[in-house]
């Protein structure tokens, strides 16, 4: 979906896009069940025919700590958060492409508690949500090792 700046900054910054929550267990997560992926796929391809920016959160309701992903279709790698930083890149009546984008929240998870990947160009392909998935799985992991090691170092003290 192509779309201006300056619409696409209105847009997040009014919370003019479609925004679904999931839940997932850990358990899913871990062994890369991807019903919240295909059901976010569904979301971003209805969103995206309907002309919509679109944001599916997905929470691991049972972790030890918060951690959030985030499947948003912008415009670079910024969150929806960061929407007004886009000027920096792009002229305000740039036209562009949107992509989808990954995002993790974490405190857990490195120095900036956050990290974004470029999932896909253009709509979800199986190969693109198996990475996602990968991804996903992968920053829990490193949390989760990150987050024990805190819980160590607190006992030593």
């Amino acid at each position: 979906m192509k779309i201006k700046i300056t619409d696409f900054i209105e847009n997040v910054q009014e919370g003019k896009f479609n925004q679904t929550s999931l839940e997932i267990s850990k358990d899913d997560l871990l062994q890369e069940d991807l019903w919240s992926l295909n059901k976010a796929k569904e979301q971003l391809e209805k969103d995206a025919t309907d002309n919509k920016l679109s944001q599916i959160l997905i929470h691991v309701a049972d972790a030890e700590f918060e951690i959030n992903f985030y499947l948003e279709t912008g415009v670079i790698n910024l969150p929806f958060d960061d929407a007004k930083k886009v000027t920096h890149f792009f002229d305000d009546d740039a036209e562009v492409d949107t992509k989808i984008y990954l995002s993790t929240a974490c405190d857990y998870l490195n120095a900036s508690k956050f990290h974004i990947d470029l999932i896909s160009e253009n709509l979800l392909e199986n190969a693109e949500i198996k990475h996602t998935m990968d991804i996903m799985k992968s920053n829990y992991e490193t949390s989760v090792e990150n987050f024990n090691n805190k819980e160590e170092e607190k006992e030593e003290k």
